[in-house]
Order: C-alpha cells, then sequence, then structure tokens
C-alpha cells in the first residue's frame, strides 16, 4: 500500500488542476446557459458545448462554450446582443463572444436560420497539463 502513494500523489498532480479547470468551465457554461436569449430566438441542438485546449501557442487554458440556436435576427443583431451581455468569464473578466451562420435546417421556421454563438475565454495554465 505505501508503495502506491506516490503513485497516487503523481495522479492527483495532474488530476486536481483538470478538475478544477473544469468545474471553472462547468460554471462559464451554467452562465452562459442561463443568460436570456435575445429576443425572437430559441434553442436548438441542446445545451451548450465548452471544451478546455491550448488554442494556439503559450502557455494558457483556453476556454470555449458554443450554443446552437435557431433565430429570426441577424448576424449582426446577434452579435451586438451578446457583445452587450453581462456573462463574467472563468475568472471574473470579460469573455469574446464570436457569432456565425450555419446551414439552414429543415426542422425550423422558413424565417429563422441557424447560429453558433461562441464564447471564448482564457487563463493562465496553471498545471493542467491540457494547457501545455
Amino acid at each position: 500500500m505505501v508503495a502506491l502513494l506516490p503513485v497516487i500523489g503523481l495522479f492527483l498532480l495532474f488530476k486536481v488542476p483538470m478538475w478544477v479547470n473544469d468545474a471553472k468551465l462547468d460554471a462559464l457554461i451554467d452562465r452562459f446557459e442561463s443568460y436570456p436569449r435575445p429576443p425572437k430566438t430559441y434553442g436548438a441542438d441542446g445545451g451548450a458545448e465548452g471544451s478546455i485546449a491550448l488554442r494556439g501557442n503559450g502557455n494558457h487554458c483556453d476556454y470555449r462554450v458554443r450554443l446552437t440556436l435557431n433565430t429570426e435576427l441577424s448576424v449582426g443583431d446577434l452579435t451586438d446582443y451578446y457583445d452587450r451581455a453581462d456573462i463574467a468569464g472563468v475568472e471574473d473578466g470579460r469573455p469574446i463572444f464570436t457569432v456565425w451562420a450555419r446551414q439552414p435546417s429543415k426542422h425550423v421556421a422558413y424565417s429563422s436560420h441557424t447560429v453558433i454563438v461562441e464564447l471564448n475565454d482564457s487563463t493562465d495554465a496553471g498545471l493542467d497539463i491540457r494547457c501545455h
């Protein structure tokens, strides 16, 4: 049993930072999903999806959350709406929002279209191996 302690310690050294960052991502997803949707906008394809990774170069964790919506609003109107949104980032900073249109869906009304709203934020990598 004593021989396993170094292995358990090493495991925890790498897993605890990942669990902490996963909890930060889950909280960010909750804040994003609970923020009121713009008018004439409806959910599509389930809830928001999130990920943590190193995107680009550097020593940081990048958090990405994507939400697919059906809307009658333009991409510009949605971008304006989310640029004014009061949604705290991972560590209370302001996340960056991007909105783009997807292919039209056969399952939505003619006047609506499908868009993806993406929220991006970044923190120090710490000991999370996904971010190095």
